[in-house]
């Protein structure tokens, strides 16, 4: 399998459009943290080198996940 393939902007938007739709049916707060984290993705691809990429989108993940218990907890 071709995780580069998974795991390019081609694919990733889409499916995050994805899940932001899905989330539509939660709370307004849950589904801004969903945007979020796409347009956090977005951002983090802009980097240059694989490092700061996948650090960023660690730090996407985490401050979502913090986001969402706010929403939820």
């Amino acid at each position: 399998m071709n995780l580069t393939r998974l795991a390019s902007s081609r694919f990733l938007v889409p499916g995050l459009a994805l899940a932001a739709g899905m989330a539509t049916a939660a709370p307004a707060s849950g589904a801004d943290c969903i945007r979020f984290y796409a347009s956090c993705l977005v951002r983090a691809s802009d980097f240059g080198s694989w490092w700061e990429r996948s650090a960023a989108g660690i730090d996407c993940y985490l401050d979502t996940v913090a986001c969402v218990r706010r929403a939820y907890g």
